[in-house]
């Protein structure tokens, strides 16, 4: 019960990754703040939450809004009385080439996974500076911000790369505010949204390669998450942790391979 007494946001909490960390602080005793761009999706993990002899609340909206951002921030202080842990999970990831992208899209990835830091690292600061054992800000970046290319992801992983240097300059300057500031950086995992996007097929192909030969669980990227919320990593801040199975570690030409036989 690491957690007891804390209170947690975590953006895109309605499925996936931000559901599977939502639920994993839960299950430590944390307060949590559910948002989630769907109302009925946020719901659900409320009632899971809750189902566990927890405490949750809803607070929806999409992370491209300014104003629905302070309101996720403003509705879960107003809940439970406090902020100390935020975990930035939601994201937009559009996929296709640039030269055949429209403006609004591009535009949306823009709001969603680079605006979306400015504006929750602005108005949760002041709450997460208050918090005993310092306040914990962690955005859910991408390996994908570490490969050379992958076809039809130059936005997002140029966004995830933007990610990872926001926050160690964050690091430096929230410092003062008694705020830690990390980023946690998935490879392939299996949620719904990721078989969704690149089909059933082509992920299991591409972990073919790694090191760990599978692909990732929502749960792997929720305990990375809690051990850097967690006071064993009081002495952390500024740093990205890799959660991948060694992904980033394969020759491009198996990959390319992988993508090129799906």
């Amino acid at each position: 019960m690491r957690f007891t007494d804390k209170v947690v946001l975590v953006t895109g909490a309605g499925r996936g990754m931000g559901r599977a960390i939502a639920l994993a602080f839960a299950r430590e005793g944390a307060q949590v703040v559910v948002s989630a761009r769907t109302e009925s999706r946020g719901a659900e993990t409320v009632s899971m939450i809750e189902a566990l002899g927890g405490k949750a609340c809803l607070v929806g909206g999409d992370v491209a809004d300014r104003a629905a951002i302070k309101g996720m921030v403003d509705g879960g202080v107003d809940v439970f009385g406090a902020l100390d842990i935020v975990v930035h999970c939601a994201a937009d990831t559009s996929r296709g080439f640039i030269i055949d992208m429209p403006d609004d899209t591009f535009d949306h990835i823009v709001r969603s996974n680079i605006q979306s830091l400015f504006w929750l690292a602005k108005d949760a600061a002041p709450h997460l500076s208050k918090s005993t054992d310092k306040g914990r800000l962690i955005f859910i970046s991408s390996g994908e911000a570490n490969r050379k290319y992958t076809p039809q992801l130059i936005p997002y992983g140029s966004s995830k790369a933007f990610m990872n240097a926001f926050a160690r300059g964050l690091a430096a300057e929230f410092g003062a505010l008694n705020i830690l500031v990390n980023v946690v950086e998935p490879g392939l995992i299996g949620t719904d949204h990721m078989h969704e996007t690149l089909g059933q097929d082509l992920p299991h192909a591409l972990a073919a390669n790694f090191p760990v030969p599978r692909l990732g669980r929502s749960e792997d990227i929720a305990s990375a998450v809690m051990f850097l919320a967690s006071n064993e990593a009081s002495y952390i801040t500024g740093t990205s942790l890799l959660v991948d199975g060694g992904a980033t570690m394969v020759n491009m030409p198996k990959i390319d391979a992988a993508l090129k036989a799906h």
